[in-house]
């Protein structure tokens, strides 16, 4: 979505401040083509992308018409939670392609919202696949359940609420390992979820560790670096001083820091 990118912002509120008032209209008509031309992008990615399921495709309005202040002001959940907090169609495809070109069984998903990815990549699992998602708001469960139910890939999903530093070491005990591990959940614990899943030996051979908001919203690249204001930057330097890890990051949406092993995926 064009609103991750400061730039799209940048431009935006330019054109509505009082100081482009006197500039060239038709200076003012290409600054709005421009504008224009960053939410095309995006919409194109989207028309060009494989249709999603009904299941999911029902989720993801569903999300956006819940009345979440309302809720959040009810006392039935701990924050605030926003709609655009969801994922996109493009990177449920992305990550069902991936589920698909590991031959993935295990997924661990840090971070569910309204269950709309990991309904996604239960999608992709074989009959047999699980995907264990982590979440801390009791809420989401009452709220997922009605959807994973009604679809035929809801009982490949085990949903734990709790903080996610509590559920992987319980679920190290039972010996799992994980061929995908997706993370979206609070910024500043990126950095010991990862740390925590490597020392336990938790991403399974030919595992992949997916990264979202990398960018986060381009704060990643425009403000200070400082842990306390910039976290998602921190946890991006931290990836790049592991040299045992490969990693890409993807323009996609918010950006995706891909990660594996380097010794599974350089032939030295």
């Amino acid at each position: 979505m064009a609103m991750y990118d400061p730039a799209f912002r940048e431009l935006k509120d330019l054109l509505k401040s009082p100081e482009i008032a006197d500039v060239n209209p038709d200076v003012k008509k290409k600054l709005e083509h421009i504008k224009e031309l960053f939410a095309r992008r995006h919409f194109y990615a989207d028309e060009n992308t494989s249709t999603q399921s009904e299941s999911l495709a029902k989720l993801f309005k569903d999300t956006y018409d819940h009345p979440w202040k309302d809720v959040h002001k009810q006392g039935k959940t701990q924050y605030y939670m926003e709609p655009f907090m969801i994922s996109g169609q493009v990177t449920i495809k992305f990550l069902q392609f991936i589920i698909s070109m590991v031959k993935a069984k295990r997924v661990l998903e840090i971070g569910m919202f309204t269950g709309y990815t990991a309904l996604g990549m239960a999608e992709a699992l074989p009959s047999d696949g699980v995907l264990h998602t982590c979440d801390v708001e009791p809420y989401l469960v009452e709220f997922t359940k009605p959807y994973f139910d009604q679809s035929p890939h809801g009982k490949k999903i085990k949903v734990h609420i709790a903080p996610a530093l509590e559920t992987i070491p319980k679920l190290h005990d039972e010996g799992l390992q994980f061929d995908v591990v997706f993370i979206d959940a609070d910024k500043p614990g990126y950095k010991g979820y990862v740390e925590m899943i490597m020392k336990k030996n938790m991403l399974a051979p030919n595992g992949i560790i997916l990264a979202d908001n990398s960018f986060f919203q381009g704060d990643s690249y425009t403000k200070e670096d400082d842990p306390t204001v910039n976290p998602m930057h921190d946890f991006n330097k931290f990836m790049a001083s592991q040299n045992e890890l490969e990693r890409v990051l993807l323009p996609i949406r918010d950006g995706i820091l891909a990660v594996k092993r380097k010794s599974e995926v350089l032939n030295h």
